[in-house]
């Protein structure tokens, strides 16, 4: 330092608190959040905000091109995304670049945001912009996420406000926030101001005379003070973090600066010592650690830090032998509890499980990985039982503990799930085919045996790759015009075919015929059934309405037809109005369609359920229930839904031969549905004896074989036309 550098130059009081360490914690904090895993562009920005001047000015950021550092470094309020949140103060979500996106540039790639605004006291501090895959859906939980790391960097930015602020040569403002102490030229301490005794606890009579060697703490090594004091005799000043001891003894992080006070001939008067307490500035990094690598709703572990942990197991058994064993759950019922009880019981669901899992295994890591899976991993050492046989006895333990029922609010909620096992060595695996691996275990357990464990092999590898890949075709099946429906009749009990069930067939390009059961449930999985209901729909009016143009039926025979509903479809809070829209549309009165929900769809019934099934029923439509006794549910249950229909499960019809137990079982089955005023559907009708005995017993329609097999819409209309079939035995 130059000899005759001012004092107030020593301090650096310009006011501007952008000073290169605020702009590293700020791109140390950015690296921190881009670890979130559904922030996986790995961009990011924060800009400060001056109200005087009303624009933005970006101090850090990480990945942005070079047009978006120079075009965006400085950002007037309403200008762009972030000169928008500026201006409102309100996040803001973008799936896409589009019009509110004012800047641009040849060969900018498709992106989305979210822009945060960072306020502290209803004050705006500035503004944080994070990149996000195009198309992402803005989520409640990622944006509670960013508020709290948004805060957490409001505190620091105002830190820095702050200490700059009071950086301020005037050694002898007592009323001064940071610290301020004098010794003479022999480090004798001669003054220190209210700021130095309230963190310190040492009143000022307590230190005069001594040296600051009181507050140190032993946190530093010998080098790091002989290192302090050469800078300070050879450069006029010295400034960074140190870990100070307070008089009770508490041990505190402190931002110091130490500056030689000389004469003009270069001689030290005094040594000046001005500090910040950084405690609170520490807490927040810790702060910003927990956000970073825990769940906020569990306090387990998240993703990244499971990844991280799951390393370091793998890098332990590679040198000293052992396996590293993973167990993921995934909760049966969460979907159906998060969707009729709301949020808040989503969450208490998840927080007993993580109390329940804790503790499983010793030394084990438990992670929440999103949703409703959680994993424990842990390392299974040379020489004990069998891994296998180890992990059946956790899973086994596992069920247990999950197997009480959890009361929420009065309602007594199931937490059981099914489990996928998986464990490897550290020489041929890594966390993420660990991982995956489990996860296949789990989906195909979720699929074959839910409720149930199963441990990973190359098999269901194969099964689940190739469920994964119907995923993604049928994804794509109506555009390339790959679905088709065929009719099966239903027949009356004087053979008259007076309708039928519309039956959904896919030929695949890639996979041929795929069968129904199997690429059903994978839409259903992917989403996908929405869409495909919807068509199904649609296509089923078309066709009536072209029956109806060519007048091919006489009004007494035109067919009603019934239409397989996915629970996901029922649960679509504008079902009824669409639906009854689309009838209305076409001319057609809803009456004439019937909507099959099977039972298993109602077991878990909630609110919403029960309110679109009655507003279907009230807009005309027939409601059905499918496959009726594979749910194991009562009759007198259904009473309780506006119900027209009741369709017993071809395995009734089949075991009828069986004996006459099975006989007696259909028999009360037909009459209590005609007791609850139901109208019953025999499915599956193969043999005459089948029909014979279905008559006796009173069944209003008939389905199966035994009449016809699905057919295609012209075969259909000329199986109407043929119509009554033969209903004499023998």
């Amino acid at each position: 330092m130059d000899e005759k550098t001012t004092q107030l130059d020593v301090l650096d009081f310009s006011g501007n608190c952008i000073t290169e360490e605020l702009t590293e914690i700020l791109i140390s904090i950015l690296e921190t959040i881009i670890q979130l895993p559904w922030l996986s562009t790995g961009a990011g920005g924060i800009m400060l905000a001056d109200d005087e001047t009303r624009k933005l000015e970006l101090v850090a950021q990480i990945n942005f091109s070079d047009y978006i550092k120079t075009t965006c470094s400085c950002v007037d309020y309403g200008h762009c995304l972030c000169g928008r949140v500026a201006e409102s103060v309100e996040l803001l979500h973008a799936s896409c670049v589009d019009e509110r996106h004012e800047t641009h540039y040849e060969g900018m790639c498709d992106h989305g945001h979210y822009v945060v605004p960072i306020t502290l006291h209803d004050n705006l501090l500035g503004v944080m912009v994070l990149y996000v895959d195009v198309g992402h859906v803005y989520d409640p939980e990622e944006v509670h996420v960013l508020e709290n790391f948004a805060l957490i960097v409001a505190q620091i930015i105002y830190s820095a406000h702050i200490q700059q602020e009071k950086k301020l040569a005037d050694l002898i403002l007592s009323h001064s926030s940071s610290g301020v102490l004098i010794t003479d030229r022999d480090s004798r301490i001669q003054w220190v101001n209210r700021a130095f005794e309230r963190v310190s606890g040492y009143r000022l009579p307590e230190v005069i005379g001594k040296t600051p060697g009181i507050l140190r703490s032993d946190y530093h090594g010998e080098g790091f003070y002989r290192t302090m004091w050469n800078d300070i005799n050879t450069r006029g000043f010295w400034e960074g973090e140190i870990w100070n001891r307070r008089k009770n003894g508490e041990i505190y992080p402190e931002w110091l600066n130490v500056v030689a006070l000389k004469d003009i001939h270069g001689n030290v008067l005094f040594y000046a010592g001005m500090f910040v307490d950084l405690s609170t500035v520490k807490a927040a990094e810790k702060k910003i650690e927990r956000l970073a690598y825990y769940d906020s709703v569990t306090q387990l572990a998240n993703a990244s830090l499971l990844h991280e942990q799951l390393e370091e197991m793998l890098v332990r058994t590679r040198l000293d032998g052992g396996l590293v064993a993973v167990i993921t759950l995934d909760l049966d019922h969460f979907h159906e509890i998060n969707t009729s009880l709301g949020r808040r019981a989503g969450d208490a669901v998840l927080r007993e499980t993580a109390s329940r899992i804790q503790g499983l295994v010793e030394d084990a890591v438990v992670a929440r990985m999103g949703a409703d899976e959680f994993v424990i991993a842990w390392v299974i050492d040379e020489g004990s039982t069998p891994a296998q046989e180890t992990m059946e006895n956790q899973a086994e333990k596992l069920q247990i503990r999950l197997r009480d029922t959890f009361v929420f609010e009065q309602h007594e909620l199931k937490l059981d799930g099914s489990i996928g096992l998986v464990f490897g060595e550290g020489e041929n695996t890594d966390p993420e085919t660990l991982l995956r691996r489990a996860g296949i275990a789990l989906a195909y357990c979720k699929k074959h045996r839910r409720g149930s464990y199963r441990f990973f092999n190359e098999e269901i590898e194969q099964e689940v790759i190739y469920r994964r890949q119907l995923g993604d075709a049928i994804s794509r099946a109506i555009e390339r015009d790959e679905l088709n429906l065929v009719y099966q009749p239903k027949v009356d009990r004087e053979g008259k075919v007076f309708g039928a069930e519309v039956l959904l067939r896919w030929e695949s390009a890639e996979y041929g015929q795929v069968p129904p059961d199997l690429f059903i449930g994978i839409a259903e999985e992917r989403g996908a059934i929405i869409d495909i209901g919807s068509w199904v729909f649609e296509m089923v009016l078309g066709q009536m309405a072209d029956w109806r143009a060519s007048g091919v039926f006489s009004k007494e025979l035109f067919p009603k037809l019934a239409i397989n509903i996915s629970p996901h479809q029922i649960l679509l809070h504008n079902i009824a109005r669409e639906f009854s829209g689309a009838c209305k549309a076409r001319g057609f009165d809803p009456s004439l369609v019937e909507l099959e929900v099977t039972e298993t769809s109602i077991m878990h019934s909630s609110d919403s359920v029960i309110g679109n099934l009655q507003a279907l029923s009230q807009a005309g439509f027939k409601i059905a229930i499918d496959d009726f006794g594979t749910g194991h549910s009562s009759l007198a249950r259904l009473s309780n839904f506006p119900v027209d229909v009741l369709k017993i499960d071809r395995s009734f019809i089949q075991n009828m031969s069986a004996g006459q137990s099975d006989i007696v079982l259909v028999k009360s089955i037909i009459d209590m549905a005609h007791t609850l005023g139901f109208e019953v559907v025999a499915e599956g009708v193969e043999e005459n004896s089948q029909l014979v005995l279905l008559q006796a017993l009173g069944c209003d329609v008939y389905q199966g074989y035994y009449f016809s097999r699905p057919l295609a819409v012209d075969e259909f209309v000329s199986c109407v036309k043929r119509s009554p079939f033969s209903m004499k035995g023998g």
